[in-house]
């Protein structure tokens, strides 16, 4: 069973990505700057109650997930380009994570339209106690007939407080390795189907630079500033993902860059790799957050 105020919490934070969602579509436009984009968002999240559950990502084209731009970025959305908005919100750790792709004038529209009725084919199968392999193989079949690809190495993923990515994926292809996992009434989920062209390898590759981090060690260093930036993680953001440009005032020191790089060699702090299509080939996701109850499922994004 879900507890009657966790469940409060996961419809709060649904409720803010929903508020938040519905202004996407005039935000990304070309030549707007990224780093204004993901500030926008995130800060509709907070006037609506909730907090970012994790640094608002924003992937073009061949970029399929984990980018947000660094605070100096003054890089700028191009024509011609399909847009990735990941967005999550938490109230009292309990995270609603949800995606969109924009298409800013480019030819592949119909990509987003495979990702998305994908995503609605699931949608209308979810029932308590689904087996995963029914999720992906409505993934999967969905995107194929579409004549497209699904990315078989990212997946969606199940959700616990403070935690973004916990117990076991939900893929995009079938796979005999989570057969007979189900989604199982008291947990929440997020599905997020992902899809690239018939060039494309279906797969992505991990590569730095992505600017999202998340604190791997409960321990903080003994001494010094990389301390003070440790603890101030810990306090503010707990085991969720962050990004060096919510920072502000710790940035300000100029030993700042010196002791994160310290956090992040000695195995402090962890980035996500920035997952690009191997074959550079552009990719649209759509996703929503589910709350599975003992005899229905909840849309909470």
């Amino acid at each position: 069973m879900i507890e009657e105020e966790t469940l409060k919490s996961y419809l709060k934070a649904g409720e803010s990505v929903k508020k938040a969602k519905k202004w996407i579509e005039r935000l990304v436009k070309k030549d707007v700057k990224l780093k204004t984009i993901c500030e926008e968002v995130e800060s509709l999240i907070v006037r609506s109650g909730c907090k970012p559950a994790f640094p608002c990502n924003i992937c073009i084209n061949e970029i399929a997930a984990h980018y947000t731009p660094p605070a100096n970025s003054n890089r700028l959305i191009p024509d011609n380009s399909l847009v990735k908005i990941d967005l999550g919100a938490h109230s009292n750790g309990f995270i609603a994570d949800t995606a969109i792709t924009v298409n800013v004038s480019s030819e592949e529209d119909e990509l987003i339209t495979a990702v998305n009725e994908a995503l609605a084919n699931v949608e209308r199968e979810l029932e308590p106690n689904i087996r995963v392999s029914k999720i992906s193989s409505i993934i999967e079949r969905t995107i194929k007939y579409y004549g497209f690809k699904p990315i078989v190495n990212l997946a969606g993923h199940q959700l616990k407080q403070y935690k973004l990515h916990t117990g076991f994926i939900i893929p995009n292809v079938r796979s005999i390795r989570n057969m007979f996992t189900r989604l199982t009434p008291g947990n929440a989920y997020a599905i997020e189907p992902f899809a690239t062209t018939k060039k494309g390898k279906g797969e992505v590759i991990g590569r730095r630079g992505g600017n999202i981090y998340r604190l791997v060690s409960k321990r903080p260093p003994k001494m010094g500033f990389a301390r003070r930036i440790f603890l101030e993680i810990q306090r503010k953001y707990k085991t969720l993902p962050f990004t060096t440009r919510w920072l502000t005032d710790l940035r300000k020191k100029s030993h700042f860059q010196r002791a994160f790089n310290h956090l992040v060699e000695k195995g402090y702090i962890s980035e996500y790799p920035c997952m690009i299509e191997v074959n550079n080939q552009p990719v649209a996701q759509a996703e929503h957050t589910f709350v599975i109850l003992e005899k229905e499922v909840i849309t909470i994004t």
